[in-house]
């Protein structure tokens, strides 16, 4: 009779580029299967292993989800599944402007990506997997803007306190219970990133805001993608993914 293998099956959002793409590629593993999701294919990626399925889609297309998900889950095998893990990391920064100077598109498209479609995400991750008694946790990729305000980027910081505040409201609802998907909500520190870039080329009406984030570049004060990677994956797979809460700052995994 063949043994069984387990396998975990890692669900990523914004794998284009970033710290997507890092975690992505640390992911790959012969025990893991990953379904990578953005608006464009991340052909590199694709090409490091057969184990990792690849769907082009825009997150600001909410209505979209159920059917992503759907999408997602025939990527999955339950029977031989032994965790299964959401990562919503997928984000957008514009508008990056004073309020009364961004489009009512640009503010959607925020409000969308950056939390709308992590909540309908998580709503429908967990409606698919309600049955199983399995390690299910979804890992929220916040930010300090939530709390560190700077002008220019109030619809952001407004979207990333919403996750954090969704997170560990569903920690409450999901409790404990052997079924019970786990759920995190963690900022990850500031880092090299497309988002950094775009935040230090901004236009003059932000340009107190754009000088902090040159500053920060300049003193060499950003985490490379990969390493902030490393932490955010101990945190996913560790023993610190406590119910509901808010990581602040991440701290290696007693042992690593």
């Amino acid at each position: 009779m063949t043994e069984l293998i387990l396998l975990k099956y890692f669900i990523i959002t914004g794998t284009s580029r970033g710290l997507g793409e890092a975690m992505a590629l640390q992911l790959i593993s012969p025990e893991h299967r990953l379904i990578c999701i953005s608006r464009k294919k991340n052909d590199a990626l694709m090409a490091k292993s057969s184990h990792l399925h690849y769907i082009e889609y825009d997150l600001n297309n909410i209505d979209g989800i159920e059917t992503l998900m759907e999408q997602i889950c025939r990527q999955i095998d339950m029977a031989n599944a032994e965790g299964i893990y959401l990562i919503n990391n997928a984000a957008v920064l514009a508008p990056f402007s004073r309020i009364e100077q961004a489009s009512s598109q640009a503010l959607m498209t925020s409000l969308h990506v950056n939390l709308l479609a992590p909540i309908v995400l998580t709503s429908c991750f967990i409606r698919s997997t309600d049955h199983l008694q399995i390690e299910k946790r979804i890992l929220n990729i916040s930010s300090a803007s939530a709390k560190h305000l700077l002008p220019g980027m109030s619809v952001y910081s407004a979207s990333k306190a919403g996750l954090d505040i969704f997170s560990r409201s569903v920690g409450l609802e999901q409790g404990n219970e052997p079924t019970s998907v786990k759920i995190v909500s963690v900022w990850p520190g500031m880092i090299d990133t497309s988002l950094q870039e775009e935040a230090r080329n901004a236009s003059q009406d932000t340009a107190a805001s754009a000088d902090i984030f040159r500053m920060v570049k300049d003193r060499g004060m950003l985490a490379s993608p990969a390493a902030a990677a490393k932490q955010l994956i101990k945190l996913l797979l560790g023993h610190s993914f406590h119910q509901g809460s808010v990581v602040e700052e991440l701290r290696a995994e007693p042992g690593t």
